[in-house]
């Protein structure tokens, strides 16, 4: 017992590290950056019409660069946040987290063109933290519609309940994802596809599953599942009352 025990004081140690040098390197790394960014911005905009086509390619490339870093940085310390203490736990509308999180979709595609059906059953009202749920969800939406080339994009959004947990479930409509690869899309900056063919840091997947744990759950990729992908999310009542 002992031993099981100071297994598990060091991996809340080495959790805890991970977390505060994740906001460390994401705080601090935030003004160089946005430096870099804006000096070649205006490299470009004061001697563009000086430089060939070639130089002004290589300055769009570093731009690029630095917003994609940007990003990681950003979902990085997103990331790391979720694993403070602190969590906000009341009863939360099931309805209101998904219409939330489908505004901040929509708000950052700038577009309609998607469907979202939600059957949310018999069930209410959930207890969680509705801050970081709408984040889950979001990442979730986003993700489905980014991987999704369908000229009707539909995400169908469903909610049970058993003794235990809730249960939520969400299918797209996509291409899917391979059964070997179910678990690692959950890792850190962990991509099937490469940035040209679809943008994004490869940590929003990470930062639902690390949800899920906060609400003593988990997160899982339905593997029966022929067409589109369908993603289930376990939140425990007894430890979010």
């Amino acid at each position: 017992m002992i031993k099981d025990e100071s297994q598990v004081s060091d991996q809340v140690s080495k959790q805890i590290d991970l977390d505060e040098l994740s906001y460390i390197i994401s705080h601090d790394l935030q003004e160089p950056l946005r430096m870099v960014t804006s000096y070649m911005q205006l490299l470009n905009k004061r001697y563009g019409d000086k430089l060939d086509e070639n130089a002004r390619e290589y300055i769009g490339f570093a731009v690029d660069g630095s917003n994609r870093l940007k990003q990681m940085m950003d979902d990085l310390l997103t990331y790391s946040r979720i694993g403070r203490p602190g969590l906000n736990i009341e009863k939360v509308d099931p309805e209101s987290i998904i219409l939330q999180a489908k505004k901040l979709v929509k708000d950052k595609y700038k577009r309609n063109n998607f469907s979202i059906n939600a059957n949310f059953g018999n069930v209410r009202e959930i207890k969680g933290d509705k801050s970081l749920l709408i984040t889950l969800f979001f990442n979730i939406i986003d993700n489905s519609l980014k991987f999704n080339q369908s000229p009707e994009q539909a995400i169908e959004i469903e909610l049970n309940e058993d003794s235990e947990d809730w249960i939520f479930s969400v299918r797209d409509n996509g291409f899917g994802i391979e059964k070997e690869y179910h678990s690692k899309v959950f890792g850190v900056f962990q991509k099937l596809h490469n940035h040209s063919e679809f943008p994004g840091s490869g940590i929003g997947l990470a930062i639902c599953e690390k949800i899920a744990r906060r609400h003593n759950g988990k997160i899982w990729i339905d593997a029966d599942t022929k067409e589109g992908t369908k993603i289930f999310i376990s939140i425990q009542k007894e430890n979010n009352r």
